[in-house]
């Protein structure tokens, strides 16, 4: 009887402990992509205070496209789209000068779903434009999509004009 006794207390630990690592580790994956805190620290950076009024659209279907605006700030792109769709945070981004303009790229994370988005963009004078690949991992596979983008050079109070 004693051997029963201390094979049900040693099953009592052992669930205890299996319930505090599934308690301590919930929201964890083990393909944890998101971002690190220096894709979210702020800085600055030479895109800074630029804003542009863009159109969303799905790669080849420049038509059909979606009000947009993006923000440059403190070495950081916001896109109000994925800010409203998703709540995408302000993401850095990393600039290069290029003959003609500067080319960008930001990899940013949906803090609600396991969603990135990945800018890349070109800025020559007023006009900016570049392609968003949108990807979603479901439970076997990941879903994504292309997007283009292309806009001009605006103020705030054009954005909320073109976009209220």
């Amino acid at each position: 009887m004693r051997n029963f006794g201390s094979t049900f207390q040693m099953l009592a630990v052992v669930v205890i402990i299996s319930a505090a690592v599934i308690a301590l580790t919930a929201g964890y994956s083990a393909n944890n992509d998101g971002p690190t805190d220096a894709a979210l620290a702020k800085g600055s950076g030479v895109l800074d205070d630029l804003t542009f009024t863009t159109t969303l659209a799905p790669e080849g279907k420049p038509g059909v496209g979606i009000h947009d605006a993006i923000f440059f700030r403190d070495g950081q792109l916001l896109s109000l789209e994925c800010e409203d769709r998703c709540n995408y945070p302000p993401s850095a981004y990393y600039a290069r000068a290029v003959e003609g303009g500067q080319e960008f790229f930001v990899e940013a994370w949906c803090p609600t779903k396991d969603a990135t988005m990945v800018w890349r963009g070109r800025i020559d004078g007023d006009k900016v434009s570049g392609t968003v690949t949108w990807s979603v991992r479901r439970f076997y596979w990941t879903v994504g999509t292309v997007l283009e983008f292309s806009g001009n050079a605006a103020t705030e109070e054009e954005v909320a004009l073109w976009r209220p």
